[in-house]
Formats: structure tokens, C-alpha cells, sequence
């Protein structure tokens, strides 16, 4: 009997260490850290691109600096960025729903690194301001 409850201690011991000290998963850096427009506008500086997924005209009335008008019906007609799929993209839009829809499409085609900022008062949340072209 002293040999069992031994045996079940031992084993008991060896399954806890292994919980204690087995690496932890690391916490994805956007859910612990806030994105603000300066990180962006310093991620566009290395390569990455801001896409304003809304329409042309509406691009022209104003846009955020740095951002390229890429529209969802250009998107949804099967014309996508020719960049690498490994850039990170950035796209926003007035209320947030092209924006999610273009974030799809981009995903589906392969592109790794998509964050939707939503519409344009969250991109201003973060910081961004709207410039008239």
C-alpha cells in the first residue's frame, strides 16, 4: 500500500512540475498593447500601407496622412494590392463596415498582417486627423 501511495506521489510530482515549468504562451502583443496612429504612421515609414477603403470621391474630401484610396468595389472586383503578402496593411473606412469587409477579402487572398482600424472616428481615437487633399 506504501509503495502505491508512493508511486502515485512521484507521479503526482513529476505532472505538477511539468505544468510549472512548461514555457507560457506569450500574449499577442494587439491585444496587450494600444495601436495608436504614430506606431502606424512609423510602420508605413518601413513598408507598411494604409489603404482608405472607401470610395474615390469620398478619399478626396479628406483622408488620413499617409493613406492610399484603395476602394472595397475595387477590392471586390478582384483588384488587390500588388505587395508583398507578408506587409502589414492597414485599412479604414466612414463606419468601419468596408473596412471589415475589405479585411476579409485581403485575408482570404493571403495577405498575413490585415488590422481593420474601423471608420474614421476610431482611426481619429488613435490619434489620426483628418487632412482635405
Amino acid at each position: 500500500m506504501k509503495r502505491i501511495l508512493l508511486s502515485l506521489a512521484v507521479v503526482v510530482g513529476i505532472v505538477a512540475s511539468f505544468i510549472l515549468f512548461l514555457p507560457k504562451q506569450p500574449a499577442k502583443e494587439a491585444s496587450t498593447e494600444q495601436l495608436t496612429f504614430a506606431t502606424i504612421e512609423s510602420n508605413i515609414e518601413n513598408g507598411a500601407k494604409l489603404y482608405d477603403v472607401r470610395t474615390a470621391e469620398e478619399y478626396k474630401t479628406s483622408h488620413f496622412k499617409g493613406a492610399i484610396n484603395w476602394s472595397l468595389q475595387d477590392m471586390e472586383a478582384g483588384t488587390l494590392p500588388d505587395i508583398a503578402k507578408s506587409t502589414k496593411i492597414y485599412v479604414y473606412c466612414r463606419s468601419g463596415n468596408r473596412s471589415a469587409q475589405a479585411t476579409t477579402i485581403l485575408k482570404q487572398a493571403g495577405f498575413d498582417y490585415v488590422t481593420d482600424l474601423g471608420g474614421l472616428g476610431a482611426v481619429e481615437a488613435i490619434g489620426g486627423e483628418l487632412a482635405a487633399r
